[in-house]
């Protein structure tokens, strides 16, 4: 698994904001479960990325989010697959 920083980065090239980048990297590194809301965009083509770099890293989590339409807000729910 890469660093923490490393994650970090490729999250945010894939076009992952700052705070969800850092929260992901956070879980996929050390394996934490967390949940938080934001208004962050996301769209299926990032989670589809996101998936995939999970799955080719190996990291223990599962990710979903749903989207809150009367807010305009993101629901992250990652949880840690030990």
């Amino acid at each position: 698994m890469a660093t923490k920083e490393q994650v970090y980065a490729e999250l945010v090239r894939m076009g992952f904001s700052a705070s969800d980048s850092e929260a992901l990297a956070d879980c996929m590194v050390n394996g934490n479960s967390l949940s938080w809301v934001n208004a962050d965009p996301v769209d299926d083509s990032m989670l589809e990325l996101l998936n995939k770099f999970i799955e080719v890293n190996n990291a223990k989590i599962e990710v979903s989010v749903n989207e809150i339409a009367t807010r305009g807000k993101y629901m992250w729910d990652v949880k840690s697959k030990k």
